[in-house]
């Protein structure tokens, strides 16, 4: 029960992860570092090698991981190196190489590096969710019309004599209509061609879907893999502790960490822990200047910092409670968790997850007062 829970605290938020790329790492079309996922890696090659490309793979796994990232990483090596088989010369006039390929990496001066980096290259289409043009944001479904566009592309001819690839992205935000529409490529699909559906939650993809497709499962990255990537976002803005904590509660997901940095998501942890730090008492005055400055308009990524770091904080408390250890091993934080764990029972602890993750997920959908939003959080931890 725990796990269910706790899971996927993030994973309901669509907009999570829409960020705008720093220095030293860049959005997945662009990018050239794409770290962990070896096994992943070794996969595709070995099917490559032996002729066994499949015509759909389905990449699955948390949001922010480099699902994105590797999927491009594979199309830019198939388009780089064209059919496996084929006696023809690479896509430049290349002698097809005789040693088995050992990386999928594609240098950054290839000309498929830049054609797809550009969003050029005439064998590939990436289908994301369309901007919503009375809200100016992104839509929350991928809609039929926009996967309608898969089909007629699959089965033109490739442009360059190699392979044709499709990345969908968001792909289990799709209706049932629009992965209706994706059935018929699905079960006459043209040779040489890969669809590349990447789906944070798969349980969201219909099951004729899943069995046409071979699923790939992603894992969270590592410590390390999360510290190099941490290194190439903010360099030495962070301090030791401060990237230890970024890391804890990105949970693996680089993107999720990003978007944490990004939108001072270690100041809105400092500020919830000194409001819970006279608990059981709530500073009431203080939460209601908190809730006016993160429900003022404009204030959009202040309140997902605020929504991100609040579960984390209670699911970490439900997890240290469940495994009798201490919250953090950090001083500053173990008086206050330590003392907020042993005021409610696991159950009760268990509930609050459970009420938070639904009174968000609700204010997200209904669009509710964000003001109003913040208030009721702390009301969860303060009537049990």
């Amino acid at each position: 029960m725990l796990d269910s829970l706790l899971d996927d605290d993030y994973e309901q938020n669509s907009e999570s992860y829409n960020i705008t790329p720093l220095e030293g790492l860049k959005e997945p079309r662009h990018s050239d570092v794409c770290l962990g996922h070896q096994n992943i890696e070794k996969q595709i090659l070995d099917l490559y090698h032996n002729g066994q490309m499949p015509h759909a793979v389905i990449f699955s796994g948390p949001r922010g991981i480099g699902k994105s990232t590797f999927a491009f990483r594979t199309a830019r090596f198939l388009l780089k190196h064209g059919l496996k088989d084929s006696n023809q010369g690479g896509l430049f006039g290349d002698a097809l190489p005789t040693e088995p390929l050992t990386t999928l990496d594609v240098a950054k001066d290839d000309p498929v590096f830049s054609k797809i980096a550009a969003g050029g290259h005439p064998d590939l289409i990436t289908i994301e969710r369309a901007i919503d043009p009375r809200k100016g944001t992104i839509k929350e479904a991928l809609d039929v019309d926009t996967a309608r566009k898969v089909t007629p592309f699959l089965r033109m001819t490739p442009s360059e004599g190699g392979w044709r690839v499709v990345i969908i992205d968001d792909a289990d935000t799709m209706n049932r209509n629009a992965q209706n529409a994706l059935l018929k490529i699905l079960e006459e699909p043209p040779k040489n061609t890969l669809l590349i559906l990447i789906a944070h939650r798969i349980g969201a993809m219909i099951p004729t879907i899943r069995s046409r497709c071979r699923t790939m499962t992603f894992q969270s990255l590592s410590h390390t893999d999360m510290d190099k990537l941490l290194d190439k976002v903010a360099g030495a803005a962070l301090s030791g502790d401060q990237k230890a904590m970024i890391m804890a509660m990105a949970e693996g997901q680089i993107g999720k960490a990003i978007d944490l940095y990004e939108n001072e998501g270690l100041e809105t942890l400092q500020s919830l822990i000194a409001l819970c730090a006279s608990w059981p008492d709530m500073p009431w005055v203080d939460i209601h200047h908190l809730a006016d400055q993160i429900g003022r308009a404009g204030q959009e990524n202040a309140y997902m910092a605020f929504e991100q770091s609040f579960l984390w904080m209670t699911s970490t408390m439900t997890f240290a409670k469940a495994k009798g250890e201490n919250a953090l091993q950090k001083p500053l934080y173990q008086g206050v968790f330590s003392s907020m764990m042993a005021h409610y029972s696991l159950e009760q602890w268990l509930n609050i997850c459970e009420n938070l993750k639904e009174h968000f997920e609700r204010a997200r959908y209904a669009n509710l007062d964000k003001r109003q939003a913040v208030l009721a959080a702390f009301s969860y931890l303060d009537a049990n």
